[in-house]
């Protein structure tokens, strides 16, 4: 990795922490034990917990830890039981993405020197090496179909989206200038590429960290749908077709950031506020019914995952960081 990524990465995980930060607390801690509570810490990590990601079915969370030394993929059960890792080994394996049945984890694995998309099968626990490229591959993503991946690649100081079949086979860039060091521009992936139900578009964050674009999946008709002036990333597309994606407000001087949720139809153009003034940035993510979400935060010292049940008492408080009592399991 360059010594410019690794100075961007460092940026932006400083300015997410900060926001992250004063992540919510749950509001009700007098409740009968049956009862669902706003927030829950689900990790207690001795190292980092980082980049949760809900599985298909609701079931199951993964995320990467540092807790046994070389960062590694882990899953638990949504209610943060039965953590276990599912690879292992000297590299670095990071930013897990889920195929859609719910089965396997795609997730990157670095030597320090390549960067490599690999797969590991739950069940099994058997691990398959899908790319083989000569630069920095991450964030891949399997199409609803089976049939594709697509990821982000760094390669000689370039930034671009690549797609290839799904044992890996075919590789080949999507777009050819997303992003270029030279020009000083932000090298960095910025989270998942989402996929349309029906497998022909996909949506992704402009090399610039403040666009939206969608395109197809053979990286035809591409084109942006929000522009403006804020920081706009973490598209993702709804099952009704919709668009949804995070923005991003970091004032001058990085006191009390905050994101807002948006929803964009992709057939009229309505662009619609869901969530406003939400106090947690990356890394987060949204369960199957948009009703629950998981993201990390250094609240206690070090990066752990919680969870917010939006159908708790205090659940939108807890989203807006407006509570100020323990979080439970803490």
């Amino acid at each position: 990795m360059s010594i410019q990524r690794m100075i961007i990465l460092a940026l932006l995980l400083g300015c997410g922490a900060v926001a992250i930060f004063f992540a919510a607390s749950p509001q009700v801690t007098n409740e009968p034990p049956h009862t669902p509570v706003a927030i829950t810490r689900l990790t207690h990590d001795p190292g980092n917990a980082l980049r949760p990601a809900w599985s298909p079915d609701n079931r199951l969370i993964a995320f990467e830890s540092n807790r046994d030394g070389t960062f590694q993929i882990y899953v638990m059960n949504a209610d943060g039981s039965h953590q276990r890792a599912v690879t292992a080994g000297a590299n670095e394996n990071r930013r897990p993405v889920w195929t859609p049945d719910s089965q396997s984890i795609l997730y990157d694995s670095s030597d320090g020197i390549r960067q490599d998309i690999w797969i590991v099968h739950l069940a099994s626990g058997a691990r398959k090496q899908l790319t083989r490229v000569e630069g920095l591959a991450d964030y891949a993503t399997l199409s609803p179909d089976g049939k594709h991946i697509v990821f982000y690649l760094y390669k000689d100081m370039t930034l671009n989206l690549w797609t290839a079949r799904a044992d890996g086979s075919d590789a080949k860039p999507l777009t050819h200038d997303l992003a270029d060091a030279r020009r000083e521009e932000p090298t960095m992936s910025w989270r998942q590429i989402g996929w349309s139900a029906d497998s022909e578009w996909i949506v992704f964050t402009g090399g610039d960290g403040t666009t939206i674009w969608v395109m197809r999946r053979d990286g035809s008709d591409a084109r942006v749908i929000v522009e403006d002036e804020e920081i706009n990333h973490l598209p993702w597309f709804l099952p009704d077709g919709r668009v949804a994606f995070i923005t991003e407000y970091v004032p001058p001087r990085y006191g009390g950031a905050w994101t807002n949720a948006w929803t964009y139809d992709l057939k009229t153009g309505r662009r619609t506020l869901v969530h406003e003034k939400m106090s947690m940035q990356e890394s987060c993510a949204w369960n199957a019914d948009n009703s629950k979400l998981v993201f990390a935060s250094p609240r206690a010292g070090r990066f752990d995952i919680y969870l917010i049940d939006l159908h708790a008492p205090g659940g939108l408080d807890a989203l807006r960081g407006k509570s100020s009592q323990d979080v439970e399991g803490e």
